[in-house]
């Protein structure tokens, strides 16, 4: 806190030695004043003949909330009546201490005295302060004559303007302010004190304000800590949210922030990794396929890289008008690209996937890696929208060996760097950011990706799909020709590797939950194909409301579905590549029918599993032959919604671009939509997508806790408050993970899930601003 003491009397504190110091004619020399030494055992003397002689206590550092009681007895007499240096004293005021009685003799003898100093914090108990520590605390002074000790009564009042100074400035600061300072704190930033507290009803499951008793106030810590977020400048970055919830230090550090209440010093932590969109472009020709014929040539002639060295290549870039300067860089482009991969003399790529592809064959080549790549397929007419306009192309895997070598020679610390730049640069990248094992990553995307190909999409066991936009195995399927005003059936899917047709989400979901529900001995589930599946949901029977079953699948916390009807006519209408279902086995089966409680908590540990592996959605649904059936989706399930994730695991939104004056409309959102032209000529559909793969979304951060620890409702409360203040326009916190595995609601110390109805059910701090809701202030 700033001193706001004016130093008028010097840079010396001491009130009556500034007095003695500053008089003036015929005074000087007529006060003495002289400091005792207080000894370690608590005593001192004054070991001269004083005449009239003033013994004063005087503080030797600035006191806070604190106060500091002194008791002086003389020796062979009784202890005199203490002083006392109230909170917020001044280094060198002083209190009385010991005043002989001196008018019938000036004089008085040497004398001793011992001294008993105590300590009290802020509504605490006196307790003692001895040896070098007294000493440090208080100081002894003798003041002589008449004159002293006229001028210490004169100027006594100092002490206290000193000390009141300080408290009115202490409690103008967030630190020290009590009572009403605090209260007229929070009527400036607008947060007044809480008449309430947050309950939680475990029977209703509802968590609610309580009115507190009357008479009864928010403590003054509980509202300072929720006044500070306030009372500063915040600017909205990543790193002023981490240092505003966890103050300085690094992440092993304990928490020294607004939130240092946490059990263990547990820190936020702040994830802000975006999985990225997809994208994928279909053209589809409307009024004829000439128009998508003619385009296609053009895009040939004039803008793919054509790599090969033949004559009716060169003739196609020579032709071009371009300044020479980069006619030159593309013949030097298509020079390099040869040097570390097999093109055909038909194969075409667009510059961007060209100068990636090159980076990514210089990288080989800087390595001393003597493998070439054969390209299979490149812009193709036919080959739909991975092919079509040039943005993808298919080459030969790298065997193991290839790989091995690769990862052996970037982890080479000790090898020569060549004189390429960029090759080194990249080399230096991909290793500061991990070279997976032939096994981890059989595609050696660490290297595409390095080199800016962030797709390596595998079609087949012989097939690597490599494109500079990332796809994730994203394909739009449309007719190449439409007629104005006619529906044009779209559709977009996520590949999984080896492109099955099922989303990849989905497959690598599933396959994962699989591995860990095996992997921890319990017994694997079976899977069926899509045809099965409908006709095991048509086989589902109606079930009356309390039968064991239901009852099981409510207690594991999903929905118990008795009338089956509606919601099997449902799931037909959902797209086969975003749904799998998985039967159980039977003795599992059998245990749920029969309601067993090991079996109820085996099936909230799958859901878990399931959760886990970012699946969206499970449905249960139990068929005619009591086998338990479980719909498993990337997406949003009838009578379930999105019971595993905050929100579906993918989406797609449409967009249409006309070229040659053509013009659509297309429904914009959902894996299949339809296109309705409105004009001829060609128009390009263009899907956005995503795959939630446990990074974040664009513009949006999440916040996230060590495992087991939770939250009580006053820390959730204080958090949302705080993150509120902190959130930058335009961009969504995340706190999803929190509010399912991080709140306390019942106070034992273990978390509970925040039901989406109560997970906004806390009181805002800061209130809208109205002329005379202060006015009592």
């Amino acid at each position: 806190m700033t001193d706001p003491r004016v130093p008028v009397d010097g840079a010396d504190p001491s009130v009556e030695r500034n007095l003695v110091d500053q008089l003036e004619g015929p005074y000087p020399g007529t006060v003495r004043r002289v400091v005792v030494p207080l000894a370690a055992d608590g005593t001192a003397r004054v070991d001269w003949t004083t005449r009239h002689p003033l013994l004063t206590v005087v503080l030797r550092r600035d006191l806070g909330e604190e106060s500091v009681r002194v008791r002086v007895t003389p020796t062979g007499g009784s202890a005199l009546p203490a002083g006392v240096f109230a909170p917020w004293s001044t280094a060198g005021a002083s209190v009385p201490a010991l005043a002989p009685d001196t008018a019938t003799e000036p004089l008085v003898a040497a004398f001793g005295v011992s001294v008993a100093v105590e300590r009290a914090g802020e509504g605490g108990a006196f307790t003692p302060v001895t040896g070098a520590a007294a000493g440090a605390l208080v100081e002894l002074a003798v003041v002589e004559g008449n004159l002293g000790r006229l001028l210490y009564a004169l100027a006594y009042e100092k002490n206290r303007l000193r000390r009141t100074l300080r408290e009115v400035h202490a409690y103008r600061t967030l630190a020290h302010a009590r009572r009403d300072a605090l209260d007229r704190i929070g009527a400036d930033v607008g947060v007044p004190r809480f008449v309430d507290e947050l309950a939680y009803d475990a029977g209703a499951g509802e968590v609610y304000a309580r009115r507190l008793p009357d008479r009864v106030r928010e403590p003054d810590a509980a509202y300072a800590a929720r006044l500070g977020p306030y009372r500063r400048l915040l600017l909205p970055t990543p790193g002023a949210v981490r240092r505003l919830l966890n103050g300085p230090g690094e992440a092993a550090d304990p928490n020294a922030g607004l939130f240092a209440d946490l059990p263990g010093g547990a820190r936020f932590t702040l994830r802000e990794e975006d999985d990225q969109f997809a994208v994928a472009v279909a053209l589809v020709a409307v009024g004829g396929a000439q128009h998508r014929t003619n385009f296609l040539a053009q895009l040939r002639r004039d803008r793919l890289v054509l790599p090969a060295n033949t004559p009716p290549n060169n003739t196609v870039h020579a032709a071009r008008a371009l300044p020479a300067r980069r006619l030159t860089e593309i013949t030097a482009l298509r020079a390099s690209l040869r040097q570390s991969y097999t093109f055909d003399s038909g194969h075409g790529v667009a510059p961007p996937l060209a100068l990636a592809l090159d980076r990514a064959g210089r990288v080989c080549r800087a390595l001393g890696a003597g493998v070439t790549w054969q390209v299979k397929r490149a812009q193709d007419d036919a080959g739909g929208s991975r092919y079509e306009l040039g943005l993808g192309v298919d080459v030969v895997p790298p065997t193991a060996a290839q790989l091995a070598d690769l990862r052996t020679r970037v982890l080479d610390t000790a090898r020569a760097a060549t004189a390429d730049r960029t090759a080194e640069a990249l080399v230096a990248a991909a290793r500061a950011a991990g070279v997976p094992t032939a096994a981890a990553d059989p595609e050696a995307a660490w290297l595409w990706r390095a080199c800016g190909l962030p797709t390596a999409h595998r079609v087949d066991s012989t097939t690597l799909y490599l494109s500079h936009l990332p796809t994730r195995g994203l394909v739009v399927t449309a007719p190449a020709t439409g007629a104005v005003q006619a529906a044009v059936p779209v559709q977009a899917r996520f590949h999984a590797p080896g492109d099955p047709g099922n989303n990849a989400l989905l497959v690598a979901g599933l396959a994962g939950a699989a591995a860990a529900w095996t992997g921890a001995g319990e017994a694997g589930w079976a899977g069926m194909t899509d045809a099965q599946a409908r006709g095991r949901w048509a086989t589902v029977p109606a079930r009356p409301a309390g039968q064991p079953v239901l009852l099981a699948l409510a207690a594991a916390g999903l929905p118990a579905v008795g009338d089956p009807a509606p919601v099997v006519a449902a799931l037909n209408q959902l797209p086969d590549e975003l749904v799998e279902t998985v039967e159980l086995p039977a003795a599992f089966s059998a245990d749920l029918v029969a309601n067993q409680p090991a079996a109820v908590a085996r099936l909230a540990r799958l859901v878990g599993v399931l959760r886990d592996n970012r699946l969206a959605a499970v449905l249960p649904l139990v068929d005619s032959g009591n086998r338990v059936l479980l719909v498993v989706s990337v997406i949003g399930l009838p009578e379930a919604g999105i019971n595993l994730a905050e929100r579906r695991a993918t989406g797609f939104r449409w967009y249409t671009v006309g070229l040659g004056g053509a013009a659509g409309e297309i429904k914009a959102v959902g894996s299949r939509t339809v296109l309705r032209p409105t004009a001829p000529g060609l128009v390009a559909v263009v899907a956005l997508s995503y795959v939630r793969t446990g990074r974040t979304d664009p513009y949006e951060f999440r916040m996230e806790l060590p495992d087991g620890v939770a939250l009580t409702l006053a820390q959730y409360e204080r958090l949302m408050n705080v993150l509120s203040r902190v959130c930058p326009l335009g961009v969504e916190i995340n706190t999803y993970a929190l509010r399912r595995d991080h709140v306390d609601l019942d106070g034992d110390g273990v978390a509970e899930p925040l039901r989406p109805a109560v997970a906004r059910t806390f009181r805002q701090y800061r209130q809208r601003r109205a002329r005379g809701v202060y006015d009592q202030l």
